[in-house]
């Protein structure tokens, strides 16, 4: 490799027989952590240091947010490219070719993203309690193995590129909502960008990570129950209800997450509780 992050972006082809390429996988990595200590220098060095230190846990939770979106717009890009413009990927399939299909260039680019993106977003959320809950922590570590299952196997390559691409739409404009909570300063500073991305955000989330995900979910489960009736199969079957069963509990941080959104939505257009006692205190 002519530098260490020379083919980062466009990943050498693999030979026939590979999998994954785990050097590229340790590209990412590496990238993703030399980005998020610059990203946290660049704060300290250019934006107010008042801003800094009312932000909740500093530079860190910018840092990471400005990381985030890097491999995030890159799985998305080739997540859309290739679910709604590639002729090939659009023609009809049976429920075996959705399923073990072979993998293409484009879903092996996501996939080893996601695993390098899942791996460091797991280990920097370890030192930060506002990134290392519970369900965060199993949501990176299963995501990162529905992605080595789907490249290594392969299986379910076909919805891989929704749900470990496409779905990854909403998740730039939360980048720079969670960014401005971050930096409460900032937030007040530039509302109208706060809004629209609020806005952006619980629109993509709505359409791609609840009406579509639980449309391609049916799909996939179809396929799933399908399959689990041969006989015998291209992968184990454990692997298959795994998925399933990964299925249900990604389902439900969902549908967890959109109660959130609208609870937030609330708060933005109706005004919470709080800001019913301060209208009650300006009355009185």
């Amino acid at each position: 490799m002519s530098s260490i992050f020379g083919g980062l972006f466009s990943p050498a082809p693999q030979q026939l027989g590979e999998k994954i390429d785990f050097v590229y996988v340790c590209e990412w990595f590496l990238f993703l952590s030399f980005f998020f200590v610059f990203a946290s220098g660049f704060l300290h060095k250019f934006m107010d240091a008042k801003a800094i230190a009312k932000a909740n846990g500093g530079s860190f939770l910018g840092a990471f947010q400005m990381a985030c979106f890097i491999p995030l717009a890159y799985v998305s890009y080739y997540g859309i490219i290739t679910w709604f413009f590639s002729e090939q990927f659009q023609a009809s399939r049976t429920a075996e070719e959705r399923l073990f299909g072979p993998v293409s260039d484009n879903v092996r680019k996501i996939g080893e993203v996601q695993i390098a993106f899942q791996a460091w977003d797991f280990l920097i959320s370890l030192f930060n309690s506002e990134l290392n809950s519970v369900e965060m922590l199993l949501h990176h570590a299963m995501t990162g193995l529905l992605c080595y299952w789907m490249l290594s196997l392969p299986y379910m390559s076909f919805y891989g590129i929704y749900f470990m691409g496409v779905c990854e739409i909403s998740s730039l404009p939360l980048s720079v909502v969670d960014f401005m909570r971050f930096f409460p300063d900032y937030k007040d500073k530039y509302p109208l960008i706060n809004m629209i991305n609020s806005l952006l955000f619980g629109v993509l989330f709505v359409w791609f990570r609840i009406i579509k995900w639980i449309q391609y979910s049916a799909g996939a489960w179809r396929d799933s129950m399908h399959v689990l009736k041969m006989k015998k199969l291209p992968v184990p079957r454990s692997v298959v209800v795994g998925v399933l069963v990964l299925n249900v509990f990604f389902t439900a941080l969902q549908i967890v997450w959109c109660g959130l959104l609208f609870k937030e939505a609330k708060k933005m257009f109706l005004g919470g509780e709080d800001g019913k006692k301060s209208d009650e205190k300006k009355k009185n």
